[in-house]
């Protein structure tokens, strides 16, 4: 009977202990996100150019949040074409994969991000980046 008794609480002991142990990281988790949430911000950030991200910077801040009403068309274009080069719909998608770890959750906001954003380029009557990118390709081929 002892060593049943000893194996049940060895046995007790490390469930509490694991029990535990991921409360512990479930409390800082959000803390790893977060960090690798910047990352992955960090290195879309650094495509663009030192002057490129202050202007992007600059019509941010004169947009107030609502482009179409604070910016000229040339300036909502250019925000485009800068936003664009930092790939901000692949940004989203990462950061939809990081913050909802259940796949199809990020793959649907990944969606309907891109969707407003080629509703965005015809409204401004820009060409699509993938046909853009493919347009770039065929020079460069010829």
């Amino acid at each position: 009977m002892g060593i049943l008794k000893g194996i049940g609480g060895a046995v007790g002991w490390a469930g509490r202990r694991v029990a535990m142990r991921s409360r512990w990281l479930a409390r800082r988790l959000w803390l790893i996100a977060v960090a690798e949430g910047a990352w992955v911000s960090w290195g879309h950030w650094r495509r663009l150019e030192p002057n490129e991200r202050r202007r992007l910077l600059a019509l941010a801040k004169k947009s107030k949040g609502r482009p179409s009403r604070n910016l000229s068309s040339a300036e909502r274009r250019e925000a485009e074409r800068l936003l664009d080069k930092l790939g901000h719909i692949e940004l989203a998608g990462s950061i939809a994969g990081i913050a909802l770890p259940f796949r199809p959750l990020s793959k649907l906001a990944t969606r309907i991000v891109k969707g407003r954003h080629e509703h965005t380029h015809r409204e401004l009557g820009l060409e699509d980046p993938q046909e853009q990118a493919a347009g770039e390709r065929e020079k460069v081929a010829a």
